[in-house]
């Protein structure tokens, strides 16, 4: 369990870093720095050389020029050595010191909290015999002497943890600070930016959430913001607060530079040529509303479809393990088919983190990473859209990274509904299921042929938790059933979001019935809840199918009614056969004695 500081709402996490390497980095800067100094002093002396002629004046030029070029490199080179330095120390003098604590934090947390229960206890059994008119005044003072020690040392105790706190408090910020300074120092490196527009950036870095970010863009000028955006795409495409159509307008131009430039490698290029064909698809086409090519393993990205500043339902889909912007097609299908069943909603596609494989699915580490990117995403639309209902729908690991997110703090990020889909598993961390069950509605399904959800729950320590079993969850059918007019839903076949995708079984795969596909009941009822709040099947009800190892043992006794048949079949043929030949020769036989005893004297 992430414990949270009580003051400041910080982690009791480690700040990750290498103070050691960093001073490394430091010297490497400072080298390079230092070597290109000397070989711009040195051209200096060639700008004053004497003597005239065509080769001397274009000598004294190249001189010229190559100060003028070497110029901003050393300036970069310095500034990077004074923020690694800068940075070292910090993460030396503060975060070293706040990493130290976790574990005395630990221990006198769990020591507060036995000591709470031991209080209370003693509470109880002095409250007993306060009341107990037949116990004896010595053994009634005796528990209450009890009762107050154990108060005494309970709050004790808690007076320690606070202390412990505000030490580790004191240290994170100064950490943070340092932090900050160092992300706006390198943003603002190169001297292509304005006073007024670095300034901005600055401050921009710096802000603690996106209704600070919000504020700081508002009050800008528009010189500055065409600045940052000109300059900084990487930055303000996918600052939570900053409007989504500067972050759209800001992404897809950053887009098209990158996609007319020759260094991308092929992979990369793949990825960005899946995006923008997608930018092309409906009517609207979607917005690009982040965008990171350079991610740590992958491209990442999220797509709106509608208009996210107008739309009084706001859905946010999650995808899974595997995930990649290669396979956004079908779920901007996916998005454009809730978008026009479901009244005034814009639905956002949001392929934002690095996905994990099968072996890294058993962990949290991709959840963990992924749930910090897709929290502030989260709280940058209740910053800008305050009044929507915020709906996630996640599926397969997107729910473990959801709910991650969504269980971080107990305002769950604005988000309204949460509804998973085949999930892997939710953590199984005691403070992000209480935030949970104290936060948004959960509505959950998992199909009865879904045997990958099933293994992603129970091949895990980590995230072992089904939705279901989280108290006040809605669970929803995913099994066949009927629409309102009685018309049949197809069963979810298999883990796929869509179609063709992860199944244990043979038929699991390649049919047209994962769970956001069209026709299914599972689909079905996530509409219906983005519409009414409720879903629109009754579970188990008409039209449901047999499904999981039902469904086995169904498909196997159709097969063995089929050999069986067959068999038989072929023995009753077989028979008739053998009958026909054995009247045959019969005949032949006796047909052949009579010749042969005409021919006989």
């Amino acid at each position: 369990m992430t414990l949270i500081s009580p003051n400041k709402g910080y982690p009791l996490e480690k700040l990750e870093g290498d103070s050691g390497t960093m001073s490394q980095w430091h010297d490497t800067f400072t080298r390079v720095g230092d070597e290109l100094s000397e070989l711009s002093d040195t051209t200096e002396g060639v700008k004053d050389i004497s003597g005239n002629g065509k080769s001397i004046t274009a000598a004294r030029q190249d001189a010229s020029d190559l100060v003028t070029a070497l110029t901003p490199s050393i300036e970069e080179a310095d500034l990077l050595a004074g923020v690694m330095q800068h940075y070292s120390d910090a993460f030396e003098t503060h975060a070293t010191r706040a990493n130290a604590m976790i574990e005395d934090i630990e221990d006198a947390h769990t020591r507060w909290q036995q000591l709470s229960q031991q209080a209370q206890e003693a509470g109880r059994e002095a409250l007993s015999a306060a009341m107990n008119e037949d116990q004896d005044d010595a053994a009634t003072e005796a528990a209450l002497q009890a009762s107050d020690e154990a108060c005494a040392a309970r709050d004790e105790a808690k007076k320690e943890l606070d202390s412990l706190w505000q030490e580790y408090e004191g240290y994170y910020s100064q950490w943070d600070e340092a932090y900050d300074q160092a992300l706006a120092d390198l943003a603002t490196a190169a001297g292509d930016l304005p006073p007024a527009a670095r300034d901005l950036l600055k401050d921009l870095l710096a802000a603690d959430s996106p209704e600070e970010v919000s504020e700081l863009w508002d009050d800008a000028s528009p010189a500055e913001r065409k600045a940052l955006q000109n300059s900084r795409p990487e930055i303000i495409g996918n600052l939570d607060g900053v409007p989504y159509d500067v972050r759209a307008k800001t992404n897809e131009s950053h887009l098209k530079d990158l996609l007319a430039s020759d260094d991308l490698d092929a992979e990369t290029r793949k990825q960005l040529e899946a995006i923008a064909g997608e930018l092309k698809s409906g009517s609207p086409p979607p917005n690009l509303i982040s965008f990171d090519p350079d991610g740590s393993e992958q491209v990442t990205a999220a797509l709106a479809y509608n208009d996210l500043d107008s739309a009084e339902k706001i859905n946010v889909l999650v995808p899974g393990m595997k995930s990649n912007v290669e396979g956004m097609g079908p779920w901007g299908t996916t998005a454009q088919e809730i978008n026009d069943e479901v009244t005034d909603s814009a639905t956002v596609v949001w392929f934002g983190y690095d996905s994990p494989n099968a072996t890294e699915e058993t962990g949290m580490g991709r959840a963990e990473d992924g749930a910090a990117a897709l929290g502030g995403f989260l709280d940058g639309i209740d910053t800008l859209s305050p009044a929507a209902t915020t709906s996630v729908v996640a599926h397969s690991y997107g729910t473990t990274t959801a709910a991650q997110a969504i269980g971080s703090e107990p305002g769950g990020h604005g988000v309204d509904n949460f509804i998973t889909v085949g999930s892997a598993g939710l953590p199984n961390d005691e403070q992000v299921q209480k935030n949970l069950e104290n936060g948004p509605q959960i509505y959950a399904t998992t199909s009865p042929d879904d045997h990958v959800a099933w293994v992603g729950r129970n091949a895990t320590v980590s995230h072992r938790t089904s939705p279901s079993d989280i108290p006040g969850t809605v669970v929803f059918g995913s099994d066949g059933g009927v629409d309102a007019s009685g018309d049949p839903l197809a069963l979810t076949r298999g883990h796929g979001a869509h179609s063709g995708e992860s199944g244990i079984l043979p038929w699991d795969n390649g049919r047209d019935s994962g769970y956001l596909h069209d026709g299914t009941e599972s689909f079905y009822n996530v509409k219906h809840i983005l519409e009414t709040g409720s879903p629109g099947t009754q579970m188990d009800g008409p039209g449901s199918q047999d499904g999981g190892w039902r469904s086995v043992q169904r498909e196997a006794s159709d097969f063995a009614d089929w050999v069986g048949g067959g068999v038989s079949d072929a023995a009753g043929w077989t028979y008739d056969k053998a009958s026909d030949t054995g009247d045959w020769t019969v005949d032949k036989v006796t047909s052949f004695g009579s010749w042969v005893s005409d021919k006989l004297p």
